[in-house]
């Protein structure tokens, strides 16, 4: 008996639905402007020794406006970030020498004040 009026509440439930009035459909707004002037948006990291080594390792995972975004850290905050990158998420920097020198950038123009 619960079966029968547990199927008869599912199939009254569903013809209700179906009878209900259509809801309006949103209409989302158009974008004024469909290109995007990539120098507008585009970052590009200071200018300091070995910016180089960060733009050829680092934008292999993400984006610069990803390093950009991070609060200011020491170097030992700095290279922690970086061994974990390379350890845990597997940036391919496997020369110490270079991990090194990246962090060194990072501390440099991202270091704490």
């Amino acid at each position: 008996m619960k079966g029968i009026n547990g199927l008869a509440l599912v199939f009254i439930s569903m013809i209700l639905f179906s009878c209900s009035p259509e809801k309006e459909k949103v209409k989302l707004p158009v974008p004024a402007e469909t290109s995007i002037d990539i120098d507008k948006v585009a970052v590009s990291l200071p200018d300091a020794k070995d910016v180089e080594l960060v733009n050829s390792n680092c934008v292999t995972c993400h984006s610069l406006r990803y390093i950009e975004m991070q609060p200011d850290m020491n170097r030992k905050g700095w290279d922690k970030i970086v061994k974990k990158m390379v350890k845990m998420y597997g940036a391919p920097i496997a020369d110490t020498t270079i991990v090194n020198r990246i962090v060194d950038y990072l501390a440099t123009v991202k270091g704490k004040k």
